[in-house]
């Protein structure tokens, strides 16, 4: 048979194959044929041995009970040396291993071809031979082909194999333990977090429709990658197509496609949610072979998903949610929580988040269970319809029978809880020595705002302004800044209110920044502002020193400063701003979030008007600890005793300067925690709107006569 008739034969075969074993199976009785030989057989590698996959002219019996060391007999040598082995005489070769009982005696000659990639190896294709054969160039050349042919088959039967993650999910109960980030116990319906987007829920999907959606889709960016190839092809650039062509060839794969479809109907999935599903269990399967080649074909797999979920409105900001609804994400960025409704959130669920991550810092703020630490909930989440998120024992709970829904009814039942009444949270808080506990709030909205207004907050210690600016999806320009400023500042015209400066970065990652080794160390806050966003930052001046004219009690804080000549170079900005503009420079302060700056605070004396201490950054370089790993949760404790040491120093060294200075963050909304910084002599706190009547509540019954 010609070589070009040959692997047709095969290629005829694998386009028709319905699934692996029995593809397999049809090339080795193929192969046996049309190369003459008495037995073809197919070793595949499976842990740390070559396990028999299929044969022709061997025992049927032996598939998947016989397996050799990698080391072991002469398909072993063959995969060891990785290389076209050829041997006649088999049977007295001292590598020679016998099987009794699998119809192996009567051959003499063996051909061992590697089943591999570029670099890695898959198995081995044997061909065995009753009489001795002459080895020619013509037959190892045939043979290498066919192997490379029935190589590519090999690697879609590892990528297709069943996860490890997978195994054993069904629509029963599951109880998964992670992290508390936020305590509470929410009953939901779950939803995914999908590249900027939240899958649809359930209740809302039609397969039928998210079929058509998803074949579209595939329509649409098939017509992209054509059109890309040909481009390239026209400008010259073959290496360029060729990449391109290999994203056509995997984008078209029968089972890509196929997965995908069965998770839309059977699962009843979104597209988008399939999709991104199906490529994550390629990508992680590419990325888990030892082969720089296979490696960056997840990266191919990645483009692919990328460009489906855009035909998808993936990448959309905004996301219908219903009353009830549990969000589950790898990890939450400021960014995908700003295009959520928080009204219908119950609870969120991430695999990597830390207990002073913006995800903690959001559920905690608005009373929202949450819990981290759970993995593979893409994989989790294909069998849920309903889930239990008890941010308490930080336990999740996919599909509760009705037991277990009695049991946490009666839990929530026993809960105590504080009074979160108007009455307690708009009291005074005087202390005995004659001074008052004063309570500013934290803020990412317009709706927080008007909570603080309620909750009788005496001002707002921290406008989050880079979430206004995250979830835009038109230009942030000094106009819509002014604009939603106003609505912020509706419940506050009187008093004062404290508008932080973009602090983009670390975790708040957006579209327009390039990934860093380590976030957290780069450029980020006032570096950035100073450097990437300089226009922004000049935009953002204008925005508010206009503002100020009308509302005087506006003021600008610096974030993550290092070096004093930073805050410097930014008020000077300003400065020239409000010369142009003709108007007055508002107060300026300071975010104390990085010791160094605690050892300049009074070269800002006369220039800064107010510090505030941002506790969980400045906890984080502190004590060198990555506060969104949870890997290191248990470490991160804000009443550490060197922690409060510091927190004495710094106030004693603003006291010393005559500048006040105010506690911002989580650590004041812990009730314990509020107590030692009362009696450390610290007087302002900013926190969630949220907590004031639980604090108050616990200072007026508590520890009244500090």
């Amino acid at each position: 048979m010609k070589k070009i008739d040959l692997l047709l034969g095969i290629s005829n075969i694998i386009l028709n194959s319905e699934d692996t074993d029995t593809t397999l199976s049809n090339i080795a009785a193929y192969v046996k044929d049309a190369i003459g030989s008495d037995v073809c057989s197919i070793y595949l590698k499976n842990g740390g041995r070559l396990v028999l996959a299929a044969t022709n002219g061997l025992s049927e019996n032996a598939v998947g009970s016989i397996s050799l060391g990698f080391d072991e007999g002469l398909t072993g040598l063959t995969f060891s040396d990785n290389r076209y082995t050829f041997i006649r005489n088999a049977k007295s070769h001292e590598r020679f291993h016998y099987f009794p009982g699998i119809n192996e005696e009567p051959y003499q000659t063996f051909i061992g071809v590697p089943l591999k990639s570029r670099e890695h190896e898959f198995g081995v294709l044997v061909f065995q031979f009753r009489k001795n054969k002459l080895n020619t160039d013509t037959m190892q050349k045939l043979l290498m082909a066919v192997a490379a042919q029935v190589s590519g088959l090999v690697l879609r039967h590892y990528l297709l194999q069943q996860d490890e993650a997978e195994k054993g999910l069904d629509d029963s109960e599951r109880i998964e333990k992670g992290v508390p980030l936020s305590s509470g116990i929410a009953f939901g319906e779950p939803v995914m977090v999908l590249s900027k987007m939240v899958e649809k829920t359930h209740d809302s999907v039609s397969s039928d429709e998210e079929l058509a959606e998803f074949r579209s889709a595939l329509e649409k960016t098939t017509n992209d990658l054509k059109e890309l190839i040909n481009k390239m092809e026209s400008s010259s650039q073959e290496i360029a197509s060729g990449i391109f062509e290999t994203h056509l060839m995997m984008l078209n794969d029968v089972s890509f496609k196929k997965d995908i479809e069965n998770h839309i109907i059977e699962r009843k999935k979104s597209a988008s949610f399939s999709v991104r599903h199906v490529a994550d269990k390629y990508i992680r399967r590419f990325r888990s072979i030892n082969d720089a080649y296979l490696k960056e074909r997840a990266q191919d797999i990645e483009d692919i998903a990328t460009r489906l979920l855009e035909h998808l409105g993936a990448v959309c900001k905004e996301a219908n949610l219903l009353d009830n609804s549990v969000v589950f994400a790898n990890r939450l960025t400021p960014g995908e929580t700003a295009s959520l409704d928080l009204e219908r959130v119950c609870g969120f669920v991430t695999e990597k988040d830390g207990v002073t991550s913006h995800t903690a810092i959001l559920a905690k703020s608005r009373k929202i269970p949450a819990v981290t630490g759970i993995p593979n909930l893409h994989n989790k989440l294909e069998y849920a319809q309903s889930v239990i998120v008890d941010g308490y024992d930080g336990i999740v709970i996919f599909n509760p029978m009705q037991e277990t829904i009695d049991k946490y009814n009666a839990k929530m039942s026993a809960k105590h809880t504080q009074p979160e009444g108007r009455d307690i949270a708009c009291q005074l808080v005087p202390l005995k020595d004659g001074s008052m506990v004063h309570f500013y709030a934290n803020i990412s909205s317009v709706l927080d705002s008007e909570k603080a207004g309620l909750f009788c907050a005496e001002g707002i210690g921290l406008v989050r302004t880079e979430i206004f600016y995250l979830r835009q999806d038109i230009p942030f320009t000094v106009e819509n800044q002014i604009e939603i400023y106003k609505d912020i500042m509706r419940a506050f015209t009187d008093k004062h209110v404290v508008f932080r400066l973009l602090d983009i970065g670390s975790d708040k990652k957006t579209a327009y920044e390039a990934d860093e080794d380590n976030p957290a160390l780069g450029n980020r806050g006032v570096r950035l502002l100073l450097t990437d966003y300089n226009k922004m930052l000049d935009d953002q001046l204008k925005a508010l020193i206009t503002l100020h004219k009308t509302y005087p009690k506006i003021k600008i804080l610096v974030p993550f400063i290092a070096d004093v000549s930073e805050f410097f170079t930014v008020k000077n900005r300003a400065r020239a701003i409000a010369g142009e503009l003709g108007l007055e420079l508002p107060d300026f302060g300071v975010m104390l979030e990085i010791p160094s700056v605690i050892y300049q605070m009074d070269q800002m004396q006369g220039e800064c008007s107010f510090f505030s201490i941002g506790t969980n950054d400045m906890f984080q370089y502190f004590f060198a600890l990555d506060r969104g790993n949870p890997m290191v949760s248990s470490l991160y404790r804000l009443d550490n005793p060197a922690f409060l040491s510091l927190l004495r120093r710094i106030l004693e060294r603003a006291n010393d300067i005559n500048i006040p200075v105010e506690i911002c963050g989580e650590m004041a909304a812990d009730p314990e925690i509020l107590v030692k910084l009362i009696e450390m002599g610290y007087r302002d706190f900013s926190v969630s709107p949220y907590a004031i009547s639980e604090l108050k509540h616990h200072l007026l019954n508590t520890v009244i006569n500090i």
